[in-house]
């Protein structure tokens, strides 16, 4: 399912804004991986309301002269939209939550209402997990997922480059997935990990990070809002002039584009693939193997054939349907069902055929 995300406007993190960020506030913490990716901490240690330490944080909104706006200690303040060291905090808007189900529901810290969907690379690993990944991966022994996440290879002071995406794998160890990053080179040095380590420049090191749930804050108007910032070292906007429109900036495209795509969990991508092979497969009723019992003559069998064909496309469809119903996937429930309809009728028109024949026989099989 192809979610759309945006990003908090000013007029939601004002005193008048979403419920939620009220009681939560608008300082954000970074997620390791933001900072990993070169996500810029605040100074002098300013923490958000769970003592994690703030991020500077992109806006949706425009501010003076066609800037750019960003969060940083509680205030709103404006930039240029090529920057990459600022983090990126999605948001879903009611009309898409409302595709979807949550996988968890939980309640944080003054009750706030959190709920768990998809999943994404968030925190470093232990010293000793990491030591151990690091070996595995170096003998070429880790099992890849076949999913991958994508980033921005541009170096982050690259103002005038364009975006340049690289694929960063996902590997599976002991029932956990992770990746494999290197930190990014930034010109600020308050970058600091949840474990608490500094990260100093030169980066030599590789860091593996954990992919977990991804938490987002409910709002009673039906917007979930993450959590945390999720990732960073993608530009706002390649424009010279940014004019409110988010849904024409750069970073909406890439939200819609690659962090929707990368924040499925590898095992619903893998089922997604093998239900549009299945679908595919049906769509052409000669690819479907019938097994017919022998009949006794070739017109009988041809229509024992057919019969056979249709109730497996409609077996295929219908486990396809549930599977798609559990996983809260609205789109290609609707996908399933308009690809259902032909097969109804098909099946329709093949039973009546069948019962006026046996019918024909009966009649015939009395008259004599």
């Amino acid at each position: 399912m192809a979610l759309k995300f945006t990003l908090l406007t000013s007029e939601q993190v004002d005193d008048n804004g979403l419920d939620v960020i009220r009681q939560y506030g608008r300082a954000t913490a970074a997620t390791d991986l933001a900072v990993l990716l070169g996500g810029k901490l605040t100074e002098y240690g300013h923490r958000n309301i769970e003592g994690d330490l703030n991020c500077f944080n992109w806006i949706a909104s425009a501010g003076q002269d066609g800037l750019t706006v960003y969060n940083i200690d509680n205030a709103l303040c404006v930039e240029g939209g090529d920057l990459r060291y600022f983090s990126a905090r999605p948001v879903l808007a009611p009309e898409e939550t409302a595709k979807i189900t949550p996988t968890a529901t939980k309640k944080g810290i003054k009750d706030i209402e959190i709920v768990e969907y998809g999943e994404y690379p968030q925190t470093v690993a232990d010293k000793q997990t990491s030591q151990e990944l690091e070996k595995l991966f170096r003998a070429q022994s880790l099992r890849k997922t076949g999913k991958s996440y994508t980033f921005d290879a541009t170096r982050l002071d690259g103002y005038m480059e364009g975006f340049k995406p690289y694929n960063c794998p996902e590997f599976e160890y002991k029932g956990q997935k992770y990746i494999c990053i290197h930190a990014r080179d930034a010109d600020h040095h308050h970058r600091y990990l949840s474990n608490g380590e500094y990260l100093e420049f030169p980066y030599f090191e590789n860091y593996w990070v954990r992919v977990e749930p991804i938490e987002w804050l409910k709002d009673p108007s039906g917007t979930w809002v993450s959590k945390k910032c999720l990732f960073s070292g993608i530009r706002f906007d390649t424009r010279e002039r940014y004019d409110g429109d988010f849904s024409r900036a750069f970073m909406k495209y890439y939200l819609d584009t690659y962090f929707a795509r990368d924040m499925i969990s590898s095992e619903h991508q893998t089922y997604m693939q093998g239900l549009k092979e299945k679908l595919s497969e049906i769509s052409d009723l000669e690819k479907v193997k019938a097994a017919v019992k022998p009949a006794r003559t070739p017109e009988r069998t041809d229509t024992l054939a057919r019969i056979m064909r249709v109730r497996k496309a409609k077996a295929l469809l219908s486990k396809a349907a549930q599977k798609a119903d559990r996983e809260g996937d609205q789109e290609m429930l609707q996908e399933i069902v308009e690809m259902a309809k032909p097969y109804a009728a098909r099946a329709a028109a093949i039973r009546n055929k069948f019962n006026l024949k046996r019918a024909e026989r009966r009649a015939r099989k009395n008259r004599e």
